[in-house]
């Protein structure tokens, strides 16, 4: 199991700052003030900016990049679409009609299927059966 604590001592991150050429330079900087009306100007031009933004024409809007890049895969969907239906009708499967002939067929199959696996179970094993059972089967 691992300690939760390192064994080792933690990097001395101040006496890395003060060898850091970036924080040097930034020392070096004069400090700038702004202007008194700085946190109104830029609010109005946010308003300026945002009224702006919405007094724009539709037309503007509409061929702007992002609606433009949803229309066009909209577009390449829909004949993407188009081009994988087919393109000629597709006739249906022919149904098979059952005729008597052909339940008869299976039914008597089905009974000589059957009759033959039971004469093969009384060959193995007779007390299965009666004897009247095995006359039966065998005629």
């Amino acid at each position: 199991m691992k300690p939760s604590h390192p064994n080792h001592d933690l990097p001395d991150f101040d006496a890395d700052l003060e060898k850091d050429d970036v924080w040097n330079l930034l020392e070096d900087t004069t400090p700038s003030n702004p202007s008194p009306r700085f946190g109104q100007d830029t609010l109005r031009r946010i308003r300026l900016e945002a009224d702006q933004a919405e007094k724009s024409p539709w037309w503007k809007s509409i061929f702007s990049p992002k609606p433009l890049i949803g229309f066009a895969g909209a577009v390449v969907a829909a004949i993407a679409i188009v081009v994988s239906l087919p393109s000629e009708p597709v006739s249906p499967t022919p149904i098979v009609k059952t005729t008597p002939e052909n339940v008869d067929d299976w039914q008597s199959e089905l009974e000589d299927a059957v009759a033959s696996e039971l004469l093969s179970s009384a060959a193995e094993d007779p007390t299965l059966f009666s004897d009247g059972e095995i006359v039966a089967l065998l005629y």
